[in-house]
């Protein structure tokens, strides 16, 4: 697995610089590169020219044909937002190195393309435990839902932060607090979750994380007006995910019921009422119980796949709208410092 190969552009320069048509134009491989020299439009039009089909690693040209139906976006980001950080604009197609982080890239915008990529891995691994399941697919395939919902805000938080840096602001939730705010938040946490704390270590033998502020609440702030809206629907899908994966990853075996040979398994509405097996077993004998609270496993499986690949795409929308508006319209300085680029 190579998680720094985003593609090859075949351009074989060491640096570059904007003429007056807007081409860029090579110069002698070897040179020393203090940052990478073109016009926006230049930028633009060379990076259109890549794509994951022919250009992407191993593990993108095997699985963009199943992702970019419903997550298109992750493929944009990748050809605007990517590919400037590496070496490709400096190296010929054969170079090995073409593929590295470009000297000088800052480090949180690297960072962001990794989270880019490692959620594209959990969706894959997601794909293969839905189309070719094992005995342990079921779990394993929700591990990698909780784990891509876990990326997704970690990404979402990385571009809100390199976003209000750029532009001068600040970050409410993480700068703007006064103690009595802050407190409020440790409030509402006592009131949701304290109540359950001896639960939890009862059952489990530890309580629940305290996150102050949670990432959710930093990123109410950068979600806000029209854009809240496609927040709001990811965090309820996956205040729904991430709790299936607990229930079943980290508690005791859940189990399934048969019909015929179709195996059923609780709705994630409904996960709260199935907390031990004899729970299920006892829904096995109430075909009520059965048609209200139980779903087909492997349909439950599909439609969460398909519909997280809706929710990634909506706001990949929204954080790649300003990332490449900072870098190609608006020219913004810190941004050109943080990818070592002068775009004229």
């Amino acid at each position: 697995m190579d998680q720094n190969n985003h593609g090859s552009s075949g351009i074989p320069f060491a640096r570059c610089q904007s003429g007056e048509s807007g081409a860029i134009s090579p110069e002698a491989a070897g040179t020393s590169v203090v940052a990478l020299q073109l016009t926006a439009m230049a930028l633009k039009n060379e990076v259109s020219k890549l794509n994951l089909a022919e250009d992407g690693d191993i593990n993108e040209r095997l699985y963009w044909p199943i992702i970019k139906e419903r997550f298109p976006n992750y493929e944009r980001f990748w050809r605007f937002l990517v590919i400037p950080m590496t070496r490709r604009f400096e190296r010929g197609p054969d170079d090995p190195t073409r593929i590295q982080r470009r000297d000088g890239v800052a480090e949180d915008v690297w960072i962001a393309s990794y989270l880019n990529y490692s959620l594209f891995l959990h969706l894959t691994a997601a794909f293969d435990h839905l189309s070719s399941p094992l005995n342990s697919s079921f779990i394993d395939f929700y591990t990698h839902l909780g784990s891509a919902c876990d990326l997704v805000e970690d990404f979402l938080l990385r571009a809100y932060l390199i976003i209000c840096e750029c532009s001068g602001k600040t970050v409410p939730v993480l700068q703007g607090l006064s103690k009595e705010e802050f407190l409020a938040l440790a409030e509402k946490w006592y009131d949701e979750r304290y109540t359950r704390l001896y639960e939890n270590y009862h059952r489990k033998g530890k309580g629940s994380p305290l996150y102050l502020p949670a990432r959710a609440e930093i990123l109410t702030g950068y979600f806000t007006s029209d854009r809240q809206v496609v927040w709001k629907a990811y965090e309820s899908f996956a205040n729904t995910i991430r709790p299936y994966r607990n229930r079943i990853v980290h508690d005791v075996a859940m189990g399934n019921v048969l019909v015929g040979k179709i195996p059923m398994v609780p709705r994630k509405e409904r996960i709260q009422y199935y907390r031990s097996l004899q729970q299920v077993q006892a829904a096995a004998q109430d075909a009520e119980r059965l048609k209200r609270d139980f779903m087909v496993r492997g349909e439950q499986m599909f439609n969460d796949m398909q519909e997280l690949q809706q929710h990634l795409n909506l706001l990949w929308e929204v954080s790649m709208a300003d990332l490449c508006e900072l870098l190609y319209e608006k020219k913004n300085s810190t941004m050109m410092k943080k990818y070592n680029i002068a775009l004229t």
